[in-house]
């Protein structure tokens, strides 16, 4: 692929294949396994949704890949937006003992999608923008990327950034991607290094060294805080390595008064967004002590 770590993107997004974050549902998980089972067993296709979810994670029941496809299946069958983008899913990865196959997987998500469900729009755009089940077609990935950001997704945001950054399928707008990259930046510590890349690079309205080191600060801390809460896998790139890097890179051409304000407005970043951070805004002040 040709941007940084969108499989680090979907594993946060979608853990364990399931997309964790459904924008377009109110729905409401029934509470007890026996009333799942029961809801799934007479056709509610949210229980079985939820009893897929049930089997893949071994939540509450042993952990059971035949049983969660085929709930999602049912699920999927009868409408239910985010069981067609999670068998989607499934099927794009070739995964839980289903084949791989990029065209079905198409189908599943232009299913999701036709509902105006954001992950589906998402996920679509993406096997347009690779080309795979479908023509390789920047201009459509650009469309759907765009219906789904507009809901507030935020690996949408990001694609939809990625591609105005640098003019695929869409007229380049550096401003509006530096606004979709800071909306995704919250979830994705990616963006943060593209907004990096971007202010130091004279890649966004303006070259900005003190922005560009607020958010490589912000992408260290980002990386600094999944590997000691171990959400990464053995085999991710060394991406806190490379934010260490362009931080050194940055801070050659910065004052001490420019570094001190780029700390610090990266602290108030933090600060401002605590709620959502989780262990993050503790792990701050030694993420950043690797800054020298």
């Amino acid at each position: 692929m040709s941007r940084i770590a969108r499989a680090v993107i979907l594993a946060l997004a979608f853990p364990v294949l399931l997309p964790a974050q459904d924008v377009s549902s109110t729905a409401k998980p029934v509470a007890s396994l026996a009333e799942l089972q029961q809801h799934a067993e007479t056709g509610d296709t949210e229980a079985q949704y939820q009893l897929a979810i049930r089997y893949s994670s071994g939540n509450g029941v042993p952990k059971d890949d035949l049983e969660a496809v085929k709930w999602f299946r049912k699920s999927a069958e009868s409408g239910h937006a985010m069981a067609q983008v999670t068998l989607g899913l499934i099927c794009r990865e070739g995964s839980r003992g289903v084949k791989e196959d990029a065209a079905q997987a198409v189908d599943w998500f232009r299913k999701a999608a036709n509902q105006g469900n954001a992950n589906g729009q998402s996920e679509l755009g993406f096997m347009y923008e690779q080309g795979e089940g479908v023509p390789q077609d920047d201009r459509e990935a650009a469309r759907l990327y765009g219906l789904a950001a507009a809901q507030g997704l935020p690996v949408a945001q990001f694609d939809l950034a990625y591609m105005l950054e640098n003019g695929k399928g869409i007229a380049a707008d550096p401003q509006r991607a530096v606004g979709l990259y800071e909306s995704a930046a919250l979830s994705i510590p990616t963006a943060r290094y593209n907004l990096a890349v971007m202010y130091s690079k004279d890649k966004s309205a303006q070259k900005d060294l003190v922005l560009a080191y607020k958010w490589v600060l912000l992408d260290i801390s980002a990386e600094h805080t999944r590997i000691l809460t171990g959400d990464r896998e053995p085999t991710d790139p060394p991406r806190l390595g490379y934010a260490l890097i362009l931080a050194k890179n940055i801070a050659k051409h910065m004052s001490k008064d420019e570094k001190k304000s780029g700390r610090s407005q990266a602290q108030e970043w933090i600060h401002s967004n605590a709620t959502r951070l989780g262990e993050e805004p503790r792990l701050f002040p030694s993420a950043i002590e690797q800054v020298k």
